[in-house]
């Protein structure tokens, strides 16, 4: 191979590589807000929280958007600095800490025996984009259960959707 050629080809690799650089990756996390423990009663009760089960989709740290009822998509370079299952997981948990309702409130994994077991499925954690309107929109259920029994103390949902008011990505976070 020619000297001239074998520049040629050495250039045109440089070129190529710097004018392909693969874009940054951004990570967002939520700020979970602090809750004031309200003086009262404590329930003198020990409750443990296991990781809400959840789609693989939402086992995912990329940002999951819909722009149709039907259709899934991700942002390759936008992520959760957890995957949304574990977000929901860890706000619940440090809410009822924060709380001070109960007398003990603890992860599931750590193994100490409870009286109540919290567990949790999210539904969906997303930005729905409908035409121009954006939306933040997130869907659980959760289940207290009797530890000992497995019996079903209390059941609720929960679903809010929120408009995005500042259209980007940090927005949609907030959102």
């Amino acid at each position: 191979m020619s000297q001239v050629l074998k520049r040629r080809w050495w250039l045109a690799l440089v070129f190529t590589s710097a004018s392909c650089s693969i874009p940054r990756t951004h990570y967002y996390t939520m700020e979970l807000p602090h809750v004031t423990p309200e003086p009262g009663i404590v329930i003198a009760r020990h409750i443990t929280i296991q990781r809400f089960r959840a789609d693989q989709v939402l086992m995912d740290d990329r940002i999951l958007y819909r722009e149709g009822s039907n259709e899934v998509n991700f942002y390759e370079y936008h992520r959760w600095a957890s995957p949304p299952v574990d977000l929901a997981t860890n706000y619940f948990l440090r809410r009822l800490k924060d709380s001070g309702t109960y007398a003990r409130v603890s992860a599931y994994y750590d193994g100490a025996h409870a009286d109540y077991t919290l567990q949790g499925r999210l539904h969906h954690f997303e930005e729905v984009d409908r035409g121009k309107e954006v939306f933040a929109s997130v869907a659980l259920e959760l289940e207290l259960l009797d530890t000992e029994t497995r019996a079903l103390v209390w059941r609720g949902e929960a679903e809010c959707t929120h408009p995005v008011t500042i259209r980007d990505m940090a927005g949609v976070v907030r959102g």
